[in-house]
């Protein structure tokens, strides 16, 4: 190894320990934390399978700001953390084949594109 290699050997370690400690400082410019987008929820809900079950409301509470913008975003953010019991029908989430129409504030839509 010539002396040469051997020398830029520290200054590759000096400079490597300077980026990692400015990497662990907080960035000043960084953007503040958006304040929680809550969104509450009524699913129609009924369990065939229960004796004596009837149809009722379930409410689920999504914070807007961790699922993307479509109804069917905040379904599939609630089966995913909340609630994996909850089903429902999704397919091409383009809003061509229709396999996700439901009733969505009193109107049959798609929550693909609503």
């Amino acid at each position: 190894m010539s002396s040469k290699a051997v020398s830029s050997i520290p200054k590759l370690v000096q400079s490597t320990a300077k980026y990692a400690a400015a990497a662990a400082l907080p960035k000043a410019d960084a953007p503040p934390k958006k304040e929680a987008k809550i969104k509450k929820f009524n699913i129609y809900r009924w369990d065939p399978d229960k004796n004596g079950d009837k149809p009722h409301l379930q409410t689920y509470e999504v914070d807007l700001n961790t699922c993307g913008p479509m109804v069917l975003d905040a379904l599939i953010k609630i089966k995913n953390d909340l609630d994996s019991t909850l089903t429902f029908r999704r397919s091409c989430r383009e809003g061509i084949c229709g396999s996700c129409a439901m009733n969505i504030n009193g109107v049959n839509t798609l929550a693909c594109i609503r």
